[in-house]
């Protein structure tokens, strides 16, 4: 494996011994790894570096406390009706603050005459519990931030295309569905559409050069347009996990094309994840850090094999699906298969959402886009009535983890075996 996807999958195992309180072992487990590796002394050197500051900065680093007031001062990155979901940057606990990167999910429905709006930087009083945080008290600041361009984006949406679709024509291009319309694609496994993704990032940056085509821009000044409309629509995404990861990936090989250097995809992909768990440690227990970068890694090394879209498409699932079984206790059959022939229809309504980004379409239009999208949703519900969503109960769910981990590494190693061996 490259340099930093070694390094990458190390952070992680000294971040999990860590956060178990198993300090001697971590430490252990960096001088192992010294060993382990054959790399040069001046390399090793740099890995045990990185490794040393994710070890100080993970133990140093705080998680939200349970069953205490909180006092939070933090960030609007999403809202639906009266549902929030707030970036924290500090909470205030036991007589002093302390920075505390995490997101709060929450509703609150008491009457304001300073909306609240995504973007805005608030001040909350409340307390979590179980897992569940209840706000009992909620103010704006006066200041903006840069998650405000999700809001300009999602107003620009509701306002030319004023229908019961709109959040889904909006989540399918900067993602964070939400309530019913969620349900209705998580039980048969397309949720994963609507979480900004490599997917969604490649399609902006593939119409960019696309468009690119009509113009004269010298090369090095489109790759420079490209990095900063990729930031753009990171920021207009929430900076959800998955976009981020993706916008760095892609704009990091602009950058690589513009330097002329000549570094592994999986190499910047592992580079991305470290810096990541550095900048907050506690994101590896996120789902969507974990789902977006095993499918990324999985990707990028199929392809060193076969563009085959069906077993591309599998090897995303297969790594998706530990991290659906272990934090949603559940996944889809169909998921898959879906994906496959959903893909087109996900193109053509991530195009309608850029239009009415930009104008306001004739109502029979919008008539039949309604009627477009309300179709979708019914076949959807129809296939769920009878292939439902498998829910795991108890335990199980612990056992079908490890072995849907097995599923993935037997997949692996049958194609690199099937495509090397057909090579020879």
């Amino acid at each position: 494996m490259p340099f930093f996807i070694n390094l990458f999958f190390s952070v992680i195992v000294l971040i999990l011994f860590v956060k178990l309180k198993m300090i001697t072992t971590a430490i252990i487990f960096m001088a192992v790894v010294f060993f382990l590796f054959n790399y040069s002394l001046k390399t090793k050197v740099f890995f045990i570096l990185i490794l040393s500051l994710v070890l100080i900065k993970t133990i140093t680093s705080y998680s939200i406390p349970t069953n205490k007031e909180l006092g939070i001062l933090g960030t609007i990155i999403d809202k639906s009706n009266n549902y929030y979901i707030v970036k924290t940057n500090e909470v205030y606990y036991d007589d002093s603050w302390k920075s505390i990167k995490g997101k709060l999910y929450f509703s609150y429905n008491k009457f304001t005459t300073d909306p609240f709006e995504i973007g805005n930087n608030i001040y909350i009083v409340g307390k979590k519990t179980n897992g569940k945080f209840d706000p009992i008290y909620m103010a704006n600041s006066s200041e903006k931030s840069i998650y405000s361009v999700r809001n300009f984006f999602k107003k620009r949406i509701y306002r030319n295309f004023q229908y019961d679709n709109r959040e889904i024509l909006f989540s399918v291009v900067f993602g964070g569905l939400k309530g019913k319309n969620a349900e209705i694609f998580k039980n048969t496994g397309l949720l994963h559409l609507f979480a900004v993704s490599g997917f969604h990032v490649y399609i902006i940056y593939s119409l960019l050069y696309f468009l690119y085509s009509f113009t004269l821009f010298p090369i090095n000044i489109r790759r420079l347009i490209t990095i900063i409309i990729l930031f753009i629509y990171l920021s207009a995404s929430g900076f959800s996990d998955s976009a981020m990861r993706a916008t760095f990936l892609l704009s990091i090989i602009e950058l690589n094309k513009l330097i002329g250097w000549n570094v592994n995809s999986k190499n910047i992909l592992g580079l991305i994840g470290v810096i990541n768990l550095l900048y907050n440690p506690n994101v590896l227990f996120s789902a969507g850090f974990l789902m977006s970068y095993f499918a990324a890694l999985s990707i990028l090394i199929i392809i060193e094999y076969t563009n085959n879209p069906f077993l591309v498409t599998l090897s995303a699932f297969l790594a998706v699906l530990p991290w659906s079984i272990l934090f949603f206790k559940g996944f889809s059959f169909v998921g898959i298969f879906l994906s496959v022939f959903f893909t087109p229809i996900i193109y053509s309504l991530m195009i309608l959402s850029g239009l009415y980004i930009i104008v306001h379409l004739p109502d029979f239009v919008s008539n039949f886009v309604n009627y477009y999208i309300s179709i979708i949703k019914s076949l959807l519900q129809y296939i769920n009535r009878y292939i439902p969503y498998i829910t795991l109960k108890d335990n199980s769910y612990i056992f079908l983890y490890f072995i849907s981990i097995i599923l993935l590494i037997f997949f692996h190693i049958v194609i690199y075996k099937r495509y090397t061996m057909s090579k020879k």
